[in-house]
C-alpha cells in the first residue's frame, strides 16, 4: 500500500513539474514574440523602409515594395500632405499572444487605429488642414493576426508584408487629390483692358490668369499668388489666394506700391511692369510684362447723336468707343434700368423718375473700375452743353452675379429731373479723357405713357 502511494506521489509531482516547466516555456516564448511584434509594429508605425526590410525574410520582396505601398508614386505636396495627415494618426494596441506549443508559433493580434479618411467630413474638407481636423475625429479599427515562428534559436515574423499592406491600404484608394503641377493646368493670360500691353495715364494695372476647368475635379487645389516687379525693384507681394472659378485676377494700383512710383497726377510711372504668377509652393505658372507711359493727351470729344423723340420711344440709343469693352458686354442684356417704374420707352423716362440708371452687363472678367459722367441738355443734339461741367460724375466698380457682372450707372438728383436730354459718358481712365461708351435718353413731361415693348 504504500509502495502505490509513492507511486501515485511520484506521478503528480512529474506532472506538476511537467505543467511548470510547459507554463515557463510557454511564457518565455510569449514574452519573445510579444517583444518581436513591439519592435515591428513600431517601425511599420515610422514607416521607416530599411528597417522594415530586416524583419521580412522573403527574398521576393524588396525594400522599392515596401516604399511603394508607404509613399506610393512621384507625389506633390498636396498629396504628400494627405497621405502624411492619415500617417501621423497610426496608433495601435497589442493583445497577449496565443501559444501553440505543437507547431512552436504564436499568433499575435495588433488593432491598428488610423484616421478615418473616407468618413463625411474628411471627404467634404476643402483643404488640408479640414481634412486633418477630420480624421484626428473619426477613426477605424483595422484588426491584425501577426504570426511569430519560434522554432530557432531567432524568432521571426511569416506575415510582416500582409500587415504593411494593411495598415497601409489607404495609399492605394483612390483619394481624387490634386495632381502634379498647377502649372500643368494654366491655359492663358491677357492684360485686363490692355490688350496691346501698354498702359496709358493709369492708376491700376491688371492680368487675368486662366486655368482649365479640368482642376475643380479633384480636391485641394494649391493657391496662387503674384508678385510684381519693374527691372530690379520688387514692388508688390500678394499673399495666397484659392481658385473659385477658373481664372483670377491680379492688380497693382497706386495704392499698393510706394509713393516713388506714383506720378502728381495720381498714375503709376513710366516704365516695364512684371507680373509673376506662382503657386503656393513658389512654382512659377507665368509671367507677363507690360508698359506704362504718361502722356498729355487731349480728352476725348463728348458727343451724342441727334435723335428725334419717338426714337428714344423705340429704340436704345448707345455708342461703344472701346473694342476691348465691346467684345465683353452682353449688349442684348444691357440698357436703362427702371427703377420707379417710370419707363415710357427704351430710352425714354416720365418727369416724376427719381433715378436714372444704365446697367452696362459684362463678362465676369471686367471688373475694373470705370469712370462716368453725366450731361443735360435741352437740344436733342447735345450742342449747348459744356463738357467741362458735367451735371454729374462718379466712379463704379461692377456686381458680380452668377453668370455676368454689371456696372450700374446710377444718377439721382436731389431736386428731381428736368424734362430734356440726358447723356452718359463712360471713361477707363481716372483722369476721364478716354472714352469707352455713351448712352443717352429723354426724360419727357408726361408722368405716364404708352410703354414701348
Amino acid at each position: 500500500m504504500k509502495n502505490l502511494k509513492d507511486k501515485l506521489l511520484s506521478v503528480l509531482l512529474v506532472g506538476a513539474l511537467s505543467l511548470s516547466l510547459f507554463g515557463c516555456d510557454s511564457s518565455k516564448m510569449n514574452n519573445e514574440a510579444v517583444t518581436l511584434a513591439t519592435s515591428f509594429c513600431e517601425q511599420v508605425k515610422a514607416g521607416d523602409t530599411s528597417e522594415l526590410m530586416t524583419y521580412i525574410s522573403d527574398n521576393t520582396v524588396s525594400e522599392d515594395d515596401l516604399r511603394s505601398v508607404i509613399y506610393p508614386g512621384d507625389l506633390n505636396s498636396e498629396q504628400t500632405s494627405y497621405y502624411e495627415a492619415i500617417k501621423e494618426t497610426i496608433t495601435y494596441s497589442i493583445e497577449k499572444p496565443v501559444y501553440d506549443s505543437k507547431t512552436k508559433t504564436a499568433t499575435v493580434l495588433v488593432n491598428w487605429s488610423i484616421g478615418d479618411y473616407s468618413c463625411d467630413a474628411a471627404l467634404a474638407a476643402s483643404n488640408i488642414q479640414e481634412f486633418k481636423t477630420a480624421i484626428s475625429s473619426s477613426s477605424k479599427v483595422i484588426p491584425f493576426e501577426l504570426k511569430v515562428d519560434l522554432n530557432s534559436d531567432h524568432a521571426f515574423l511569416t506575415n510582416p508584408k500582409a500587415l504593411i499592406d494593411a495598415v497601409y491600404s489607404y495609399s492605394s484608394v483612390e483619394n481624387n487629390v490634386f495632381p502634379g503641377l498647377l502649372s500643368e493646368y494654366y491655359t492663358g493670360c491677357e492684360l485686363v483692358l490692355a490688350p496691346k500691353g501698354t498702359y496709358t495715364n493709369s492708376d491700376s494695372i491688371g492680368v487675368r490668369v486662366y486655368f482649365s476647368d479640368d482642376l475643380f475635379n479633384f480636391r485641394f487645389v494649391p493657391g496662387v499668388k503674384y508678385t510684381v516687379t519693374s527691372g530690379s525693384d520688387a514692388l508688390y507681394a500678394s499673399d495666397i489666394f484659392y481658385l473659385e472659378e477658373n481664372s483670377i485676377r491680379f492688380d497693382l494700383t497706386s495704392e499698393m506700391v510706394d509713393d516713388s512710383y506714383v506720378s502728381e497726377d495720381g498714375f503709376l510711372i513710366d516704365g516695364t511692369y512684371k507680373f509673376t504668377v506662382y503657386d503656393e509652393h513658389s512654382k512659377e505658372i507665368t509671367a507677363v510684362e507690360c508698359t506704362v507711359v504718361n502722356e498729355d493727351i487731349e480728352k476725348d470729344v463728348v458727343s451724342f447723336g441727334s435723335h428725334k423723340k419717338d426714337h428714344y420711344l423705340a429704340n436704345l440709343v448707345y455708342e461703344f468707343n472701346d473694342d476691348d469693352l465691346m467684345t465683353h458686354t452682353f449688349v442684348y442684356n444691357s440698357g436703362w434700368w427702371d427703377y420707379d417704374g417710370t419707363s415710357v420707352g427704351k430710352s425714354a423716362f416720365a418727369s416724376n423718375t427719381k433715378t436714372l440708371g444704365f446697367s452696362l452687363a459684362v463678362s465676369k472678367e471686367n471688373d475694373s473700375e470705370l469712370y462716368y459722367e453725366y450731361y443735360f441738355s435741352e437740344e436733342s443734339d447735345f450742342s449747348d452743353i459744356n463738357t467741362d461741367e458735367p451735371l454729374f460724375e462718379s466712379a463704379c466698380k461692377p456686381s458680380v452675379y452668377d453668370d455676368q457682372a454689371c456696372y450700374d450707372l446710377d444718377f439721382t438728383p436731389e431736386e428731381g429731373l428736368t424734362p430734356g436730354y440726358y447723356g452718359l459718358v463712360l471713361y477707363s481712365d481716372a483722369s476721364k479723357k478716354h472714352i469707352v461708351f455713351t448712352a443717352s435718353c429723354i426724360v419727357v413731361e408726361e408722368t405716364s405713357g404708352d410703354v414701348i415693348e
